[in-house]
């Protein structure tokens, strides 16, 4: 229980250690404890010495050997055992315990994490300081349509639109709620024609509101609260202490570059062009000259798009590494100057240069897709995957993607045996993260409702099997299901009411006695074959052999033949004088005190000994009565 309130797998593996040395230390002490008093209460070691019994507390000065090693590996073994006994007992507790809510509050338990790229106003190259920390930010499993397998996404964090010459902005109005219907949210009343991208998003601990989607979402489910703002964006409850988990539905079919190239009326909304073809009050005409250049005879805006996105990405080079710009606009320094610099300035060039073109567009902060897990199936987003990218408005189609950056921005990820054993602890951690941290009431119900369902199911074929035996018994006792009586010819194929005695067998109080009856006499058995000396040979040969003498000495005095008290085994048989007695005697104190264990054919001549002796009449053995005593030889 103390594992399951934590999030990461750390402390489970911490606590079964603590368990596993914990038990151990118990364990020895215990021995050392016994074996002190043991010795304290023998009467001398000098007894020790003479005894080949007890010689592992002899001491070197006096037998010349070394004590007895401590059987530290049985120790182990036993303390390993009794660890994987708790943690079994322990996953019923775990599954029963009640849950409060699953996204209860951590204070101090988690280190969080703020992530300045993702606001409302962002500063230009703040992307780009986010790539630097390979910290994980969200986990994704997600489930294309059939047709759609293996399509690169990424996931929208927050779009902006107002470029000042220094930092991008939001400028529409604050988020909207969005009403919710049962457990979910519309956030588009799109219909998807050949079937939703479904995601589930794991999100890290972080200071911010964002919510991360594919594109084009239409329903989000698993969030206290939603809300959208006029770019797109959705917002939700910061969750600074503690992970939270969503699910989206997005339709993220792209539109035919056909339908792009004819949707070019150029005709657009009042609102569409106030701000999405904004330019800053210093804008530098330098920009609009070769946004000219490089779309000069274009005959769509989709044309535009695609020949300004093309010519950012082969004429231009990727980079991190860049120095602050005082002075000017850091794009425009990026388009003539340094003419290298990392994703962010690539999508700004490109959306100041479409709409120089008046061209609708506006700049998206998120992430690339992340490295693919197959071992658990998600892919794992980091903070190095950061990432921005443009959106073009298309009248028609509405807002479509494109991403001037190099192939060199985009994230690549090593095969190696270092990335093996990554996988592997995610698909660790996300097991746990989503069957024991994210294990609620809701799945307790679930277990139970299946457990339920089996139940019913089981009781159902079971009872379906009870009557086709009752029915198959009643045929072969010959009775007419009708009326009881005889019929000799079969059953027919849909029996009346059934006759008293097909009744008194098939009855569920008869069946249940049957039952308890079967497994009694399985029980008895078991327990005499478990309790006998041939199970006992291979455990401890003197253990054997004092069963089966015992045995003969009950089959014996069944016949009168009782040992007294005084006498030693060989008085008793030579007393007694029957066939057998002297050479089961013979074998028992051989196999006892001498330490030899019986041969295979001496375990079959014991055993044909004592079925002779408990044969009354086999061997012409005279009946002593009880208190006849034999005569001796």
């Amino acid at each position: 229980m103390a594992a399951g309130m934590m999030i990461g797998t750390s402390f489970l593996i911490l606590l079964i250690i603590y368990l596993f040395a914990a038990i151990s230390t118990f364990v020895s002490n215990e021995i050392r404890r016994s074996q002190e008093v043991f010795e304290a209460n023998l009467p001398s070691r000098n007894v020790l010495n003479k005894s080949p019994e007890i010689e592992f507390f002899r001491d070197d000065e006096n037998s010349g050997k070394q004590p007895v090693t401590p059987r530290w590996r049985t120790l182990s073994y036993f303390s390993a055992g009794i660890l994987v006994l708790i943690l079994i007992l322990a996953i019923p507790v775990f599954l029963a315990m009640p849950r409060l809510t699953r996204g209860f509050s951590r204070n101090g338990m988690l280190a969080t994490e703020k992530l300045s790229g993702f606001s409302d106003i962002v500063r230009l190259g703040e992307v780009g300081e986010i790539k630097l920390n390979p910290q994980i930010v969200m986990r994704v499993r997600v489930t294309f349509p059939r047709d759609e397998r293996g399509t690169h996404l990424m996931w929208r964090g927050v779009t902006l639109d107002n470029y000042d010459g220094r930092t991008w902005s939001e400028s529409g109005a604050g988020p909207e709620p969005i009403k919710k219907f049962a457990e979910s949210f519309r956030v588009d009343e799109r219909h998807a024609q050949y079937g939703f991208t479904l995601q589930r998003f794991f999100l890290e601990p972080l200071s911010i509101n964002t919510i991360f989607v594919a594109p084009r979402p239409v329903i989000v489910s698993g969030l206290p609260d939603l809300a959208r703002d006029s770019g797109d964006g959705l917002w939700s409850e910061a969750h600074p202490f503690n992970k939270i988990e969503y699910n989206v539905a997005s339709d993220t079919r792209a539109p035919a570059e056909a339908d792009l190239v004819a949707d070019n009326a150029r005709v657009y909304l009042p609102e569409i062009r106030r701000r999405y073809l904004q330019l800053p009050l210093d804008f530098d005409r330098r920009i609009d000259d070769l946004a000219v250049e490089i779309t000069r005879g274009s005959a769509s805006q989709f044309e535009i798009a695609r020949r300004i996105e093309d010519h950012l990405r082969t004429e231009y080079a990727y980079t991190l590494d860049l120095q602050r710009v005082d002075d000017g606009d850091p794009v425009a320094d990026f388009l003539f100057n340094t003419r290298a610099g990392h994703c962010e300035y690539f999508a700004s060039a490109m959306v100041l240069m479409l709409r120089s073109r008046r061209v609708p567009a506006r700049l998206v902060n998120g992430f690339q897709m992340g490295e693919y897990n197959e071992s658990a199936d998600i892919y794992t987003v980091r903070q190095s995957d950061a990432h921005s990218w443009v959106e073009v408005f298309f009248p028609k189609n509405g807002w479509v993607a494109f991403d001037p950056t190099p192939a060199a921005g985009h994230s690549v990820y090593d095969n190696g045996v270092m990335a093996w054993f990554r996988h592997s602890g995610e698909a660790i951690e996300m097991f746990w993260f989503e069957h024991v941290v994210g294990f609620d009431t809701g799945e307790q119900i679930s277990i139970v409702m299946a457990l339920q369902r089996w139940l019913w199911s089981y009781q159902r074929n079971t009872s379906s099997r009870w009557l086709d035996w009752a029915y198959d018994i009643a045929q072969r006792l010959d009775f007419d299901w009708g009326n009881g009586k005889s019929v000799g010819g079969g059953m027919p194929d849909q029996p009346a009411e059934s006759g008293p005695s097909a009744r008194l067998l098939t009855h569920p109080f008869i069946l249940s006695l049957f039952g308890v009856a079967l497994m009694f006499a399985t029980a008895v058995v078991w327990h005499k074959r478990h309790r006998s000396w041939q199970s006992k040979i291979k455990q401890d040969a003197s253990t054997s052999a004092v069963a089966f003498y015992q045995e003969m000495l009950r089959a014996l005095e069944r016949r009168g033949y009782k040992r007294e008290p005084h006498q030693t085994p060989q008085e008793f048989a030579a007393r007694v004088a029957l066939p057998g007695v002297s050479e089961i005697t013979y074998l028992y104190q051989r196999t006892r005190f001498g330490r030899v264990s019986l041969t295979g054919d001496e375990v079959v001549r014991v055993e044909s000994l004592m079925r002779e002796m408990k044969d009354d009449g086999r061997l012409g053995w005279p009946k002593v009565g009880k208190r006849q005593k034999p005569e001796t030889n």
